[in-house]
């Protein structure tokens, strides 16, 4: 699904969003947002020198309520914590440090990525027979009050749930593929500031543990030619190459 489909989806469900209270004993369904499986990255990232800060936005409520179609109230519950666990997940192999932005200060050279997730429950359609997940919002990325990059974003899950509960994992399909983009987007960004590299001593190492199948099995010893008449066997003095360097390192 394109962008621009999931955007005119997205926009009459934001326009009549109301915020509910909840209290007393009234009846909802509570969806917690599960942690999905991220893939691997699909190329190796840049390697950035400052720590990340992710501030979550205003429209990323913990908890945040619908009734769609005039169904019982659903709350997904959990988004901002699924939202930064899968940013945590996805973006170490970038950043040296990520970090919940929570009335702290920026360092300069910090960065800081500020997102906004606001999730809402599609019924069945041509996508499939069953609700949907679907996830709105964007993202910024900035780096001493510098704006390096910004987008708008959409998904939408599969459409294979059942109305309740069961649309806490579709929604947390949507957010880990927002934290999947970001970090792919994130991770294709320039680093104007890094750091020297120092080469690091070289490590001698000497294998202890046998083979994880086990030791090899025993098999007959291989006949060895003959030597030439003419050319006898001389012995030769040992080696004073690395090996025997090696081999002292190690017995210290």
């Amino acid at each position: 699904m394109g962008l621009s489909r999931i955007a005119s989806l997205v926009a009459p469900v934001l326009a009549v969003f109301t915020t509910v209270s909840l209290g007393g004993c009234m009846q909802h369904h509570e969806a917690k947002v599960q942690s999905a499986l991220l893939p691997p990255p699909g190329t190796t990232p840049v390697q950035h020198t400052g720590k990340l800060w992710v501030e979550l936005g205003n429209a990323t409520w913990e908890n945040q309520c619908r009734s769609p179609q005039g169904q019982r109230l659903l709350c997904f519950d959990g988004v901002r914590r699924a939202a930064f666990g899968a940013l945590e997940r996805s973006l170490w192999t970038s950043f040296p440090e990520v970090a919940l932005r929570d009335g702290d200060v920026p360092q300069t050279g910090d960065y800081v990525l500020t997102l906004d997730v606001t999730l809402d429950a599609l019924p069945p359609d041509a996508e499939g027979p069953g609700w949907s997940a679907q996830a709105a919002g964007g993202f910024r990325l900035s780096r001493d009050g510098k704006v390096l990059h910004e987008e708008r974003l959409g998904s939408r899950s599969r459409a294979a749930f059942p109305y309740g509960s069961a649309l806490g994992v579709g929604a947390g399909e949507v957010v880990a593929a927002f934290a999947v983009h970001v970090a792919e987007v994130l991770g294709a960004v320039a680093e104007d500031r890094p750091l020297p590299r120092a080469p690091l001593p070289a490590v001698v190492a000497e294998v202890l543990t046998p083979p994880a199948n086990g030791a090899a099995p025993a098999s007959a010893p291989t006949p060895q030619p003959a030597l030439p008449p003419s050319e006898p066997s001389v012995p030769t003095a040992p080696s004073e190459s690395a090996p025997v360097a090696a081999s002292a390192l190690l017995s210290r």
